[in-house]
């Protein structure tokens, strides 16, 4: 199994937004770091296991907002600034 994707482990995720997310709103969400691109946000950070992206994809549902893209970051490759 060396080879094959875990998805009962932790992974670093951006998540595109569309529009723009109050800050307030990092906590409710698990904690992922807020950044905001062309009027769109990011939300990026470490999510403990697949239960919990489907936790936090829920919850973007629940605010009505339109998701625009979901991707997991190999993690030597996270960068938090990046836009």
């Amino acid at each position: 199994m060396d080879s094959e994707q875990r998805f009962d482990e932790s992974c670093m995720y951006r998540i595109h937004i569309k529009g723009r997310l109050d800050r307030k709103w990092v906590d409710w969400l698990g904690g992922l770091e807020i950044t905001y691109t062309n009027g769109d946000t990011l939300l990026q950070g470490t999510v403990p296991d697949q239960a919990a992206l489907h936790g936090i994809l829920t919850k973007i549902n629940d605010l009505g907002l339109t998701l625009l893209s979901v991707n997991r970051l190999p993690v030597e490759n996270f960068n938090p600034e990046e836009k």
